[in-house]
């Protein structure tokens, strides 16, 4: 699934602090799929998967999902719709902000580490 994430993004964008990515998923991603019939939705799973992804290219390796805390899905986020990562280093964690088209969708942060700090 990440590399179908991955493939859907824009270029990079890298920041002083973090960096920013657009990542448009189309309809026929697997994501989509039973979530929900008749009006598909991209599951919050996946979208913290998106701001994985981001971080993962802006540090260069693979990342473990440790911890997720104060997490807001603020809207739905629908097959087409260009959704904006941005990520940002604070204290040991990456605070996650997603928007479409200006609209917040949803606001985490996020503990990543590497595989032996487990």
């Amino acid at each position: 699934m990440k590399r179908a994430i991955a493939a859907a993004g824009t270029e990079l964008r890298r920041e002083a602090e973090g960096g920013a990515r657009v990542f448009c998923l189309p309809a026929d991603f697997p994501g989509f799929a039973g979530h929900f019939p008749g009006y598909p939705v991209l599951p919050a799973v996946l979208q913290v998967l998106a701001a994985q992804v981001l971080v993962e290219e802006l540090r260069g390796r693979p990342l473990y999902l440790a911890k997720l805390e104060r997490a807001k899905f603020l809207r739905p986020v629908r097959p087409g719709e260009p959704l904006r990562v941005e990520c940002r280093p604070r204290r040991g964690s990456w605070e996650a902000r997603l928007a479409v088209e200006g609209e917040p969708a949803a606001t985490f942060a996020m503990t990543l580490v590497e595989e032996d700090e487990g």
